[in-house]
């Protein structure tokens, strides 16, 4: 497979878990998850965003220098402080957040921090959506129009969170101006019945296919990949010990090997069917990123997978 130049855009945050009765800050983000998942699979990727000057801001960007993600075209804030992200894990082991993202620095991120990205220099370009809800969405949907014009391949995630935004029109809006952009959309079924304001499956098929090629996670349930026709791809059963960032394993997964493929289309099913193997590797550990697989992990995986039914 080709390696890729990958840009992340979009927000970084501190997720705070509730454990007894403290919060243990973890590093976050939709977005920076899917850039270490990335890098965890062996791609070249560059995360642009705005930083604080904080002790959390400094945790996010050592993070990242860690897993060898490049933050060299992110600007960091001298006056705002990080997004929290307050973690709750209900009774079916699934995460809920109540974020803090009012004067952050991801959200305060403008159009003149975009300058000195050199477009060009990329393959492809994913976006991250919590700051659609934040004054700088306007700013990141008119750099993912240069993007576009530049004929470069966007991936976006429309994570929906309505309570965190000052205006819930304006950021569904956005949502789906970013979802009209993309060449690929990937969005969990939860979100996709909220943004469309839609429960029967049948009815989110319509409206996804009069957008473009669209992958809904459905949890246990696998994802659908939604293009022309509608196939469903079966997930990995897993005693699952953690689904924190399940979602953001599967997007890393699949935008690696749809990518390695060319962007061809006709590996997308394939591409989704490597995103449930890095998701369902993910559920296995605790934490996000922190439960990511690497590229020999994944191989070796598979490898053992192959054995197991030679056998």
């Amino acid at each position: 497979m080709i390696k890729i130049n990958f840009a992340i855009v979009g927000e970084n945050l501190i997720d705070l878990f509730k454990i007894d009765d403290s919060f243990e800050p973890h590093v976050g983000g939709s977005p920076l998850n899917i850039a270490v998942g990335l890098s965890r699979l062996g791609e070249n990727v560059s995360y642009i965003t705005r930083f604080s000057y904080d002790f959390f801001g400094e945790m996010l960007k050592e993070t990242l220098r860690k897993e060898n993600v490049d933050i060299s075209l992110s600007v960091t804030d001298d006056d705002l402080h990080t997004t929290l992200a307050f973690a709750f894990v209900d009774e079916r082991k699934v995460p809920k957040f109540a974020i803090w993202n009012r004067s952050t620095a991801d959200s305060a991120l403008s159009y003149e921090d975009f300058l000195k990205v050199r477009i060009d220099e990329f393959d492809a370009f994913h976006f991250g959506s919590i700051l659609f809800a934040t004054p700088a969405a306007d700013h990141i949907l008119k750099f993912m129009e240069d993007v576009k014009k530049m004929g470069k391949y966007i991936f976006f995630d429309p994570n929906y969170r309505p309570h965190i935004a000052k205006d819930e029109n304006k950021y569904k809006a956005d949502l789906l101006k970013g979802w009209k952009m993309a060449d690929l959309v990937k969005c969990s079924m939860e979100d996709a019945k909220s943004i469309f304001g839609l429960d029967d499956f049948k009815n989110i098929v319509g409206v996804v296919k009069s957008i473009g090629k669209t992958v809904i996670t459905d949890g246990e349930n696998g994802a659908y990949v939604i293009s022309k026709d509608v196939d469903h791809v079966p997930a990995m059963h897993v005693d699952a010990v953690d689904t924190t960032g399940c979602g953001d394993a599967f997007m890393a997964g699949l935008i690696h090997e749809f990518a390695g493929n060319n962007f061809d289309e006709k590996h997308l099913i394939s591409a989704s069917k490597f995103g449930t193997i890095t998701a369902g590797m993910a559920a296995q550990k605790v934490g996000a990123i922190t439960s990511f697989p690497r590229l020999e992990e994944v191989k070796g995986f598979l490898k053992n997978l192959k054995e197991g039914f030679d056998g």
